[in-house]
């Protein structure tokens, strides 16, 4: 007799449906084991469900080495700012300078030496005043230190000789050096001079600014530059300011800088001494006469001491390299000729 499958176990249940329920749930096993390793393969790891913060609560990093770049002060980028300020408007002086640059430019040295000349007044930048400066040396002598007569100019004209007349005259009359007159004329010496000649005359005098600060010595005739030199001055600010006019004129001049000391006076050193500091000339530094019009003891000289040019190294005497005192000998006027020292 066939044995009885569906007969009770031991444990009370058939021994078919045993079998039956255990490959049910090999079956379910395999399953769930095959979803859950083929999910993991595509999607990114899920954070376990105890972490998860509740909602609207904000997750702070996990602390960590501080990777972040140091703040560096740079500028914005371009496109991030806003357009450049427009440049600064052009001062007065800097149209004068560039009137006068384009006169220059078309051979109009009147106007020129016009625009140029108002243009240095206001301009502080030395290189730009040296620019200038070029321009109006090569303008003066065209217009002043040459024997041409430009139409236009007002500060030269010419004249014509009459019986009797002397450089020291003529050159008088004008308020210029009889020196100048020759110079700018060809003139060999006072007798060379003819009557009836026509000779061109610069309309003097010329004046003299000195500024301390910058050391320098500035020419002008009228309103117009003329030239520029470099100087010396004294020591601890001893170089009086003011304005002065230019009293006599020395060539050769003896110096009365040394004490003797067995007589207590001033010693006389000529001027080939190599004790006498001054050069070939002096120019003497006189009061106004609504201050006095007395010499003063300052004066524009020479020096044995180029090196002390740029410097205070004198005894409050304004001193200049030899070969530029010997031009400026030739254009100040005695008794004329304004020379105002300022500070600025």
């Amino acid at each position: 007799m066939a044995r009885n499958l569906w007969r009770p176990s031991r444990f009370g249940v058939p021994v078919p449906v045993i079998a039956i329920v255990a490959v049910i749930v090999v079956l379910l096993v395999l399953v769930v084991i095959w979803v859950r390793g083929g999910c993991q393969k595509d999607s990114p790891e899920q954070p376990d469900v105890g972490q998860i913060p509740a909602s609207g609560t904000l997750i702070s990093p996990a602390p960590g080495p501080d990777t972040t770049a140091p703040s560096l002060d740079l500028p914005p980028a371009a496109d991030q700012t806003t357009a450049p300020a427009p440049p600064p408007e052009p001062t007065i002086y800097d149209r004068y300078w560039d009137a006068g640059r384009k006169a220059f430019d078309q051979g109009d040295y009147v106007h020129a030496r016009q625009q140029l000349s108002q243009s240095l007044k206001g301009l502080a930048d030395e290189s730009s005043r040296k620019m200038i400066q070029v321009q109006l040396n090569t303008i003066a002598n065209e217009l002043t230190f040459s024997s041409r007569i430009t139409p236009g100019d007002t500060t030269v004209e010419s004249y014509s000789v009459k019986p009797g007349d002397l450089p020291s005259l003529i050159a008088r009359k004008y308020n210029i050096s009889p020196a100048l007159f020759l110079k700018i004329n060809n003139i060999p010496n006072d007798r060379s001079m003819r009557a009836g000649k026509t000779y061109k005359v610069i309309k003097g005098p010329f004046n003299v600014v000195i500024d301390k600060k910058a050391f320098r010595l500035d020419v002008y005739l009228a309103d117009f530059y003329i030239r520029s030199y470099p100087i010396g001055l004294g020591v601890d600010n001893s170089t009086p300011t003011g304005t002065f006019v230019a009293g006599p004129k020395l060539t050769e001049p003896t110096w009365f800088g040394v004490i003797d000391p067995t007589t207590g006076r001033r010693e006389a050193v000529p001027y080939n001494d190599p004790r006498n500091p001054l050069g070939g000339y002096w120019i003497t530094l006189m009061h106004l006469p609504q201050d006095g019009g007395k010499k003063t003891d300052y004066g524009i000289h020479g020096t044995n001491e180029p090196e002390t040019i740029g410097r205070q190294a004198s005894h409050g005497c304004i001193r200049m390299r030899n070969q530029d005192v010997a031009q400026l000998f030739d254009l100040l006027a005695g008794g004329q000729s304004r020379i105002t020292v300022i500070t600025d």
